[in-house]
């Protein structure tokens, strides 16, 4: 057993409990509840942070929105991975400003869209993945 309070009690379920060096084993709860195998524990360390962000984003709204203006950035830029992100730049992101303004988008919503991108940078800064946000000190106008 792991773990103190009766409750919270864990055990470790091998996958062939007659070899105890078996290398799948199962988290259960004391109480029966099936917790993560190994192999769901290590997919899930390997989510990456890109995928979280999104994940987190419980506003239907705001997740819809998030997932279009993203969507559009990655399209123009060429991103194909979520770990992608990571090699992003300013220069992009400014770029990127500069060819929502030629579609004379109104300011709100080109704000909207850099306010998208920031939070997600935000979030890989949060989780050191970046070192720095792209999107910092990129100037997101009030009127035209």
């Amino acid at each position: 057993m792991i773990g103190g309070e009766e409750d919270h009690e864990l055990q470790i379920v091998l996958a062939d409990p007659n070899d105890e060096t078996a290398a799948d084993a199962t988290l259960v709860s004391a109480t029966g509840g099936r917790l993560l195998t190994r192999a769901e524990f290590r997919g899930l360390a390997e989510v990456p942070a890109e995928v979280e962000w999104f994940a987190k984003l419980d506003n239907p709204r705001t997740r819809a929105a998030y997932k279009i203006d993203v969507g559009e950035f990655m399209m123009f830029i060429g991103i194909a991975t979520p770990k992608e992100f990571r090699d992003v730049t300013r220069s992009h992101v400014l770029a990127w400003r500069k060819s929502l303004e030629v579609r004379q988008l109104q300011p709100a919503t080109i704000r909207r869209k850099l306010s998208a991108l920031a939070s997600l940078f935000d979030y890989l800064c949060e989780k050191n993945a970046i070192a720095t946000n792209p999107v910092d000190g990129v100037r997101r106008r009030r009127r035209t």
